[in-house]
């Protein structure tokens, strides 16, 4: 983009919206990512993609286009908004174009700046951490297998449309990926988890950060392997601070999305100001956090990102929008729209979305169960009207106290009726780490998380028999 003059970008969009497009919008991208492989003791590969490219967006009220090229000559970009011209014309849209507004740049601080371009760090230093991770663990015992890896990703994006937008942004981040298998007894197990930090090679300063990471991660390996199966069962569940936010992201971020609202598939449909919650839940997205993330200076339409409410004290506060979406529900854009790249048109997505704090006691949500389940680890999941999240690691509570590990279940439930059953909030607030979130734009980076929190009742699906 920065080859083209404002004269050439009001070009193409003028090109674009000449058959009645009421609004248009260009987005470019030039991402840089490297990728190391390690296993048994030395690197298998290394990679580097540059990937660079224009996306279209044409709108005219709730019908939209989108095409994309990775030729950024200006004939070329001049034909790929004529084609999204006459794609609108074919739906049957058509009439005076929208002038392109004059541009007036958007100037904005990113949340996590960075420090070291990771491009500009030695490889050798990148190879180091690798193997510096392998030895911290060597004398690991009933560890099978290894494998490490090393991400870096460098995204710059410039957004301009024909309201008069012009504005870029820089996201930038560091990943470490450890893929162990571990045997006690017969029993093997396999997982993977990501180190993330959303910043440059900095990130790394802390060379033993990355040693404390794995060794963790497989002491809770460990304890996993003397893991007992439980039965499918409906009890109270426990779920503690941090990364067990997914159940926020699957039971309530996706349905409260404008894509998800505007289409008729969520239960939160034409409820704003209605109690669908207990009075404990407050639940926000904010993609304005320093040192998540899921955090970005705007989101992939230009529009800068924000703290929005989403339900406070278990009322329906708002939803997710991006442009699109908010013209569907007749709402604005909550700095949302976000996609992997420039292949893929804007959707409403989550960024940090997390549970408020409360007051209650963390130790007395535990101690006041008879039978239930303390949660402590979660994996994936699927989200909708029903849901369902794995957990990689919790414990069986028995009497008000921790009996024993626990392993092969999920969680299960209908997000409305789930939230509603929230009977405690813990005071601290804790975010860990991050990951990513497919739907339809792609995979965006999000992060999720909470206090430590108790729901009354949950259904459990457990792999051990049932008694007869």
């Amino acid at each position: 983009m920065a080859s083209l003059s404002q004269r050439n970008l009001s070009r193409i969009l003028e090109e674009a919206t000449r058959t009645g497009g009421d609004f248009a919008e260009l987005f470019w991208e030039d991402k840089e990512e490297a990728n190391i492989t390690w296993s048994s003791g030395g690197v298998k590969s290394v990679t580097g993609v540059r990937t660079v490219g224009v996306g279209i967006y044409l709108l005219k009220g709730v019908k939209s286009v989108y095409v994309c090229t990775n030729d950024l000559a200006l004939p070329a970009l001049l034909e790929a908004a004529k084609r999204a011209a006459e794609l609108l014309a074919a739906g049957g849209c058509s009439g005076a174009g929208v002038a392109p507004r004059p541009f007036q740049a958007l100037v904005l601080t990113h949340p996590n700046p960075i420090r070291i371009t990771p491009s500009a760090a030695p490889m050798p230093d990148k190879i180091q951490l690798l193997r510096e991770m392998e030895l911290g663990i060597a004398d690991t015992q009933g560890l099978r297998q290894l494998d490490l890896g090393y991400f870096e990703s460098d995204q710059r994006v410039t957004v301009a449309n024909t309201d008069g937008l012009f504005a870029e942004d820089r996201r930038t981040a560091c990943r470490l990926r450890m893929t162990a298998a571990m045997e006690r007894e017969g029993k093997v197990l396999s997982r993977w988890q990501d180190f993330t930090r959303p910043q440059g090679f900095e990130a790394f300063d802390d060379r033993e950060a990355p040693v404390a990471f794995a060794k963790d991660f497989l002491g809770r390996m460990a304890l996993s392997l003397k893991a007992e199966p439980i039965r499918s069962c409906t009890v109270p569940v426990v779920l503690d601070a941090g990364s067990c936010g997914t159940i926020w992201h699957e039971s309530c971020g996706h349905p409260l999305e404008a894509a998800a609202v505007a289409a008729g598939a969520s239960e939160f449909c034409g409820r704003l100001g209605e109690k669908v919650a207990a009075d404990k839940v407050t639940l926000v997205d904010d993609g304005t956090l320093p040192g998540l993330y899921g955090s970005e200076a705007m989101d992939d339409e230009g529009c800068p990102t924000k703290r929005n409410v989403l339900i406070e004290k278990g009322v329906l506060k708002g939803y997710l929008c991006d442009r699109l979406g908010g013209r569907k529900l007749g709402m604005p854009s909550t700095g949302s729209g976000r996609r992997q790249d420039y292949t893929y048109a804007p959707v409403s997505r989550m960024t940090n979305t997390f549970l408020a704090p409360g007051e209650d006691d963390e130790e007395e949500m535990i101690a006041s169960v008879d039978e239930g389940l303390f949660v402590t680890g979660c994996g994936g999941g699927c989200g909708g009207r029903e849901f369902s999240i794995e957990v990689t690691e919790g414990w069986w509570i028995k009497n008000g106290r921790l009996v024993h590990p626990v392993s092969g279940l999920t969680l299960n439930g209908r997000g409305l009726e789930v939230i509603k059953l929230v009977d405690r909030v813990g005071g601290k607030l804790v975010s860990e780490g991050g990951g990513f979130c497919g739907a339809s734009s792609g995979l965006v980076p999000t992060t999720s998380f909470q206090p430590r929190i108790r729901i009354s009742a949950m259904a459990i699906g457990g792999t051990a028999g049932q008694e007869g």
